[in-house]
């Protein structure tokens, strides 16, 4: 008796709380598997199922748990695998299905739910889908800002994040005369050195913007994506926000902006770097190549501010920065700048028993402006 009372209470706690909102499922390690649109526990809405990869697999519109409007299904490369037509929960109108390449399969026709048309096409193996085909399935109608699609376990992320890419567009004069601005669908893959090859872009913006994008993804470095424990070769799909920022300043610096004498500092490089281990890492081509990347901050120039900044950073054992903090500071910019260009630089790892091995430094950036070096 006991025991029913329990389960009867059991399903009726089940039945008073109702699903309202999105109801999301995921995959191992994080990676979502569906999102479900209920109201009173009624689907209702836009509902996504996807592949493991992220791609897009399912979308449906429901109306007071009815399918209603279009149900879409897609391959996992992203091209459409069918589109059918409902209308309060029985398939109506047009529907279209397509093979694995992207071709046109076959087109039904119903009326309110019975069949009354039906073409088949052969299957055309030299059928090559264009990029805009493959746009549906890999943008995802609600992939956020920042989401990083792909088929390995933990996908190449650029150092710096997003926000690191956008800063290195250089906005085109004919597109900031006509204040063009959007979001562009990239598709690129990285490989084991973090470099962005065979950049994409799937949906035109024109005006220079699509070259912009293009440039500021191969200007970004990359930490690899990794499988089973191992750096592997990745493509990844994801969005770029391309926005007018008339205060951004260019990315580029002169050679005059280079900071300390580089015989200076190759000379006594080592006291740059300290660590816990047999070998510390140490930028490749020496200190010199980590201030190429360093500009010295306009207000820190304009108050005669010198000095060092020491950060701490910890780097893989592939050589790529994964965190910087600054330790000790000497503001105006400096600390900033410090840290981006550490981020930015590629660094020989730490050697611990002969193994490259992952390791947090210590690394003293110097600001000296001109006048102090004479």
């Amino acid at each position: 008796m006991l025991k029913i009372y329990f389960l009867l209470c059991f399903f009726l706690t089940i039945h008073l709380i109702a699903q309202d909102g999105i109801v999301k499922s995921y995959y191992g390690k994080g990676k979502i598997s569906s999102r479900v649109s209920f109201v009173d526990d009624i689907l209702e809405g836009q509902s996504f199922w996807y592949y493991e990869n992220g791609n897009l697999k399912t979308e449906k519109n429901y109306s007071n748990g009815k399918l209603n409007g279009v149900w879409r299904n897609y391959y996992e490369s992203g091209l459409l695998k069918d589109e059918i037509h409902y209308s309060d929960g029985a398939p109506d109108g047009v529907s279209k299905f397509y093979y694995e390449n992207g071709a046109l399969k076959e087109v039904k026709e119903y009326d309110n739910g019975k069949l009354i048309l039906l073409s088949q096409l052969e299957y055309d193996a030299n059928y090559i889908a264009p990029f805009s085909a493959y746009e549906a399935g890999l943008k995802k109608q609600n992939m956020q800002d920042g989401d990083i699609l792909c088929d390995a376990d933990i996908c190449p992320q650029p150092i710096g994040g997003i926000e690191e890419i956008e800063r290195n567009i250089v906005y085109p004069e004919l597109a900031r005369k006509f204040n063009l601005e959007g979001k562009a669908l990239i598709s690129t893959k990285i490989n084991l050195l973090g470099e962005a090859k065979n950049v994409k872009i799937f949906k035109s913006l024109g005006l220079g913007l699509d070259e912009a994008a293009i440039d500021a993804v191969k200007k970004t470095r990359f930490i690899p994506g990794e499988k089973n424990g191992e750096a592997i070769e990745t493509e990844i799909t994801f969005t770029l926000n391309l926005k007018l920022d008339e205060k951004k300043e260019p990315t580029t610096i002169a050679s005059s902006d280079n900071l300390v004498d580089p015989n200076l500092v190759e000379s006594s490089a080592t006291q740059f770097i300290s660590c816990e281990f047999e070998v510390c890492p140490k930028p490749i081509g020496g200190i010199n190549e980590l201030l190429k990347t360093l500009k010295y901050p306009a207000q820190a120039k304009r108050n005669n501010i010198s000095g060092d900044v020491e950060i701490e950073a910890k780097i893989n054992d592939l050589g790529f920065v994964i965190l910087a903090e600054v330790v000790k500071g000497i503001g105006y910019g400096c600390d900033e700048a410090a840290k981006s260009a550490i981020i930015k630089t590629q660094f020989e790892p730490a050697m611990k028993n002969g193994k490259e091995v992952e390791s947090t430094i210590k690394i003293v950036v110097p600001f000296i402006l001109e006048t102090a070096e004479k």
